[in-house]
């Protein structure tokens, strides 16, 4: 969905093993302007044989589930379609919180935000913004990369090492949450120049969504002071 496609409902998947947790999601958004629950599925499996049958905007989907889990769903889903996936995850599952973005979430919750929160978030993500939770769930994902092999340290600072001044300039920007036309701004160029200088970045990183380019940095050493 784009800016243009914004008056029209955003139309939004659960994806959870707990039928009260699908509940309390369907309840949160029923009164919610704009957006229509099209569906739900009790696992992985399941989300994507719907999205392979219906078109869904975004898709709430749990981390933890029993047989297909969070992150393969996500890497089937955003590879055959065109659908967002909002990760909602809850403080004992940082362990998968960092395959969830590797897999191409579009961002996180925490389960227990807010439904205003909820709302607002799915309707960032379905004009493409990247949504992150609170600070303690930021800080779970510093917590998540710091806890990585130095292998992977090292995969990500030798990704890191291909950019340009500029485009590193661009992925710093990215990784703070701040969206092209505020990049642009601190930079003194164009938003359309940010966007060409983010496509490198997403192709030198090896990444698909901005969310992404925050935890490659992360993993490279490059931390919120840094960004």
């Amino acid at each position: 969905m784009t800016l243009a496609d914004a008056t029209s409902a955003v139309r939004v998947l659960l994806v959870d093993d707990e039928p009260l947790i699908r509940s309390g999601f369907q309840f949160i958004l029923a009164t919610a302007e704009g957006i229509e629950v099209v569906g739900e599925a009790a696992d992985g499996a399941a989300a994507i044989e719907f999205v392979r049958a219906h078109r869904a905007d975004v898709i709430l989907m749990d981390v933890r589930m029993p047989g297909v889990a969070g992150p393969e769903a996500t890497a089937a889903i955003v590879s055959q379609s065109s659908a967002r996936v909002l990760a909602m995850t809850s403080i004992d599952t940082e362990d998968q919180l960092l395959r969830m973005l590797e897999a191409g979430a579009s961002g996180y919750l925490l389960k227990d935000e807010s439904p205003s929160r909820i709302i607002d978030a799915i309707r960032r993500t379905a004009i493409g913004d990247t949504v992150v939770s609170s600070a303690s769930a930021a800080q779970l994902v510093q917590r998540v990369v710091s806890d990585q092999g130095g292998a992977s340290r090292r995969d990500a600072a030798a990704r890191v090492a291909t950019l340009t001044e500029r485009e590193l300039d661009v992925a710093r920007g990215v990784a703070s949450g701040a969206t092209n036309e505020e990049i642009g701004l601190g930079l003194h160029i164009a938003a359309g120049t940010v966007k060409t200088h983010l496509e490198q970045v997403f192709h030198k990183l090896g990444v698909r969504r901005r969310v992404q380019v925050g935890v490659i940095l992360e993993r490279a050493g490059l931390g919120p002071d840094d960004v």
